[in-house]
């Protein structure tokens, strides 16, 4: 029993009798039934397919697959981003380093620069601020004086 070839066309299906009209066969009822007798019941089937079973539409039979082009430059694609991804990571790496001398030193220079700020905040009082600042402007010459503006 294999599956039959589709060159019995549409006959087969009983399109025949479906294109008859209406009236012809309302008047010979015993004779539309041996007209449905020769149709074949059941699923389309399509040659082409495998000799032991017929396969249905959309059922695709095993075989050797092969790549296609497009799948091949993905791989490709995929490939290069990991070799890329490892690049960077030993960049990273490498780019963990410990400070320079040079950073050291500019570092230890901050350092004593924020403690002399500190002490020197920490020495005096607002207060004691605000009196060495108005000595030392009354110290100054009059050409430092601020000049009167307008009337009075």
């Amino acid at each position: 029993q294999g599956c039959p070839p589709f060159a019995w066309g549409w006959a087969g299906l009983g399109v025949a009798a479906v294109a008859t009209p209406l009236s012809a066969m309302a008047s010979s009822s015993s004779s539309s039934r041996g007209q449905y007798e020769a149709v074949i019941k059941g699923g389309l089937k399509l040659k082409g397919g495998d000799k032991k079973t017929c396969n249905e539409v959309g059922i695709k039979t095993g075989g050797k697959k092969k790549k296609s082009q497009h799948q091949e430059e993905l791989e490709q694609l995929k490939e290069y981003a990991r070799i890329q991804e490892e690049e960077e990571l030993s960049l990273m790496k490498s780019a963990t380093r410990g400070p320079t001398n040079a950073e050291k030193a500019f570092k230890l220079a901050r350092e004593k620069r924020e403690k002399a700020r500190v002490t020197e905040a920490i020495e005096y009082t607002h207060r004691q601020r605000m009196d060495r600042f108005n000595a030392h402007l009354g110290s100054l010459s009059e050409h430092y004086d601020i000049p009167k503006v307008g009337p009075g």
